[in-house]
């Protein structure tokens, strides 16, 4: 395919309302450097992080004729924008979004993460046989939350009923450092995929191994030599934190569809695209394998990557 791509590209994009922004910005622009090549012509759109925000963005995307849209991090903004994407036929790509109702009787929406089944399912792994019942899920208030504490109360029905040794918290990355903050007791936390990053702000009053998290992986433990990683150590001399394979590998599909494609919903429901995150299909708009990582706090209270977590995806489909 020739002609140039108009690409919608939807997330928080102030660095001071998410501690994500700026590695996703960051991986936007060396992704046109490395792979865009005056191909792709990307329209850029606040959403909030909310579900207002996210149907606002959408509203305006359309309006603009965008063939498709990268983005979405956040599952409020997502659940607000997905309908009017699925009315006009719209592909989108979530890199981030975890919000297991975004996928569902939609065939133009492929998330290239984990989706809260997943996370729920890594999450009870934690804990030894029988000890659901010591889970005391919080949640921040947001629609996304209160679904993913549904889903951790469906998994497992014994989860707040009295027990409270250890805390599930779910909510974006500030808010779960306001809670984390607020809290004086002993209990272990498990936080989950928006709060699970080394960016995240732990107590010091907080022992090593008291937090624990289930979220996404840093780059250098899935794809350490990709040329984007490499360039982003070269530009900031750091290795990227966690969004950034997700942001790559979804805007190289991007790529991919500008070169070959002449029916995007068609080659994404049915084709393979190779990418930094590796070769991937789309099973009913979810990513066909995928990985978690678990988190850890350690004696400084940085939150670190212990190890990934293999999902059981093929058996959830």
């Amino acid at each position: 395919m020739s002609r140039r791509l108009r690409c919608g590209f939807a997330a928080i994009l102030d660095p001071a309302r998410s501690m994500h922004t700026q590695t996703v910005l960051r991986a936007l622009d060396i992704y046109k450097t490395l792979f865009a090549q005056d191909t792709v012509e990307f329209i850029c759109c606040e959403d909030f992080g909310s579900v207002e925000g996210g149907a606002h963005a959408a509203d305006f995307l359309v309006s603009q004729g965008v063939d498709l849209v990268v983005g979405h991090y956040a599952s409020n903004s997502a659940m607000g924008a997905a309908p009017l994407y699925a009315e006009r036929r719209v592909p989108l790509l979530l890199p981030t979004a975890t919000d297991s109702s975004l996928t569902l009787g939609r065939d133009n929406v492929f998330r290239l993460c984990a989706n809260n089944h997943e996370i729920v399912s890594a999450v009870l792994a934690l804990l030894p046989p029988g000890e659901a019942a010591n889970i005391k899920v919080v949640t921040d208030g947001s629609a996304y939350a209160h679904n993913l504490a549904a889903a951790f109360k469906g998994a497992a029905p014994g989860v707040d009923q009295g027990g409270e040794s250890v805390t599930v918290f779910i909510g974006t990355g500030t808010r779960t450092e306001e809670f984390l903050q607020a809290c004086e007791h002993s209990n272990d936390f498990i936080l989950t995929d928006d709060a699970a990053c080394a960016h995240l702000a732990i107590p010091g009053s907080m022992r090593a191994g008291q937090v624990r998290a289930v979220g996404f992986a840093p780059a250098n433990l899935v794809n350490s030599t990709a040329p984007c990683v490499r360039e982003y150590v070269r530009r900031y001399g750091e290795t990227p934190g966690v969004f950034f394979l997700e942001t790559i590998a979804a805007l190289e599909i991007v790529s991919q569809l500008q070169a070959t494609s002449t029916h995007y919903l068609a080659d994404l429901n049915s084709g393979s695209f190779a990418t930094s995150l590796g070769e991937l299909r789309f099973v009913h708009g979810e990513r066909q394998q995928d990985t978690l990582c678990l988190w850890s706090n350690d004696e400084a209270n940085t939150l670190c990557p212990v190890q990934l977590i293999k999902t059981n995806r093929e058996f959830l489909i």
